[in-house]
């Protein structure tokens, strides 16, 4: 049986597509098999690892509406499947709104219904709390939440917190949040400092151990289309996301 994790975070720029392709990356490099799914109307995770709309006419879309699973195999790495945005997937948001009952987990249905014998299932989320987001939390009920450690990051992290004991009352009772992970650290700075010590007061044992630092690296190497475990294994970055990643399996038992 699959683990399931949401990268999810209602505000934009706070890496999560970014953590999603870099942590798909590290597990598919430790042997496992992987499917990660570009839930994200901006397509961030399909632009990210270079796939083109004729690679991607199957995608995200297709898989929560009609249960179609056509992956793009071994992206990057041998073992990483990806299930793409498309074109069409701006339109899924108000599709699923118009199923009230069975709209919240037809994620979870296409997924209950693959076969392939994937270790981890990872799902990309956009930047909102509407159905789409509703149905990554009931298909995949780990949660990983990065938060950028700037100002006033924490009270959004609450109210998704909230949002996350709703969805687990009335759709989904195994979510749980898998941890929350502070990006974008700077050691020099006082602001990320501070936050970081207000996440760790405010979330306890759910905030990872592992922070990952603002980085050139990251963001060039996201540029080119290669995850930074990739594109500079060496580095400062690649080394947190390893680090992360291992977390992210140490946790799998709660």
């Amino acid at each position: 049986m699959a683990r399931r994790i949401a990268v999810l975070n209602q505000k934009g720029g706070v890496g999560k597509t970014t953590t999603a392709v870099n942590v798909a990356v590290a597990l598919a490099q430790m042997g496992k098999r992987v499917l990660l799914l570009d839930l994200d109307a901006q397509r961030n995770a399909t632009q990210f690892l270079g796939l083109d709309e004729a690679e991607s006419k199957n995608g995200a879309d297709a898989l929560v509406l009609d249960g179609t699973f056509a992956p793009v195999r071994s992206v990057l790495v041998p073992g990483l499947d990806v299930v793409p945005a498309t074109a069409q997937h701006a339109l899924l948001e108000r599709r699923l709104f118009g199923d009230a009952v069975s709209g919240p987990k037809k994620l979870k249905k296409a997924l209950n219904a693959i076969q392939e014998p994937y270790d981890f299932i990872l799902t990309d989320c956009g930047p909102t709390l509407g159905m789409l987001a509703l149905n990554a939390v009931a298909a995949c009920p780990e949660v990983l939440i990065p938060i950028e450690l700037a100002h006033a990051a924490t009270v959004g992290a609450l109210t998704l917190r909230k949002w996350l004991d709703d969805v687990r009352v009335d759709v989904e009772p195994l979510v749980r949040v898998l941890g929350v992970l502070p990006t974008f650290a700077d050691d020099r700075e006082r602001t990320p400092r501070e936050m970081l010590a207000t996440l760790r007061t405010v979330f306890g044992a759910d905030l990872f151990e592992t922070v990952i630092h603002a980085s050139a690296a990251i963001r060039d190497a996201a540029g080119q289309g290669r995850p930074i475990v990739l594109a500079d294994p060496q580095s400062r970055g690649a080394a947190e996301y390893q680090s992360l990643t291992q977390e992210v399996i140490a946790r799998g038992n709660p």
